[in-house]
C-alpha cells in the first residue's frame, strides 16, 4: 500500500483502517508504516461483526502465518507486539463507494491473506 499512496490519492479515495486494537498497538503500527490513513477504533467490534469477520485461533496461527513470522525474524525485522489484543480476530479489506455501496468484500482467511494492492486499485479505478 505504501508504494501506491499517490495513486490512491489521485483516485480521490480515503482509506480507513478500522481496528479493535489498543492505542499502543495502533501507535506502533502507524510508526512502522508509511501509511497516511485514518484509523478508527472499534473496541466493541461493531464493524467487524457487521461485515461478518471471524475469529479463529487455528487460522490466526496457521503454518502460512507462522512462516511469515519466522521469515520476518530471520530477516531481522522486529516482531509486532499484540499489546494484549485478541490475536484470533481475522481482518478483511472492503471498498465502499461514496453512495455507501459495497464494491469489494474480501474477508481474510488468515492474517496473511490479503488481496493484492493492484486488485484494490482496479476496483477503485472503476468507481463512478
Amino acid at each position: 500500500m505504501c508504494d501506491q499512496q499517490q495513486k490512491i490519492a489521485q483516485l480521490n479515495t480515503r482509506v480507513f483502517v478500522i481496528t479493535f486494537g489498543t492505542l499502543p498497538a495502533i501507535q506502533q503500527w502507524m510508526s512502522e508504516t508509511c501509511a497516511d490513513f485514518t484509523v478508527l477504533l472499534d473496541r466493541e467490534r461493531t464493524v467487524y461483526n457487521a461485515y461478518g469477520l471471524e475469529r479463529s485461533r487455528l487460522r490466526a496461527f496457521s503454518p502460512r502465518t507462522l512462516w511469515l513470522y519466522a521469515t520476518r525474524h530471520l530477516r531481522g525485522k522486529q516482531m509486532h507486539s499484540s499489546h494484549g489484543d485478541d490475536t484470533s480476530q481475522l481482518g478483511g479489506d472492503f471498498i465502499v463507494d461514496k453512495n455507501g455501496l459495497l464494491r469489494l468484500a474480501y474477508p481474510s482467511h488468515d492474517p496473511v491473506d490479503r488481496p493484492p494492492v493492484e486488485a484494490l486499485l482496479q476496483v477503485l479505478q472503476k468507481l463512478p
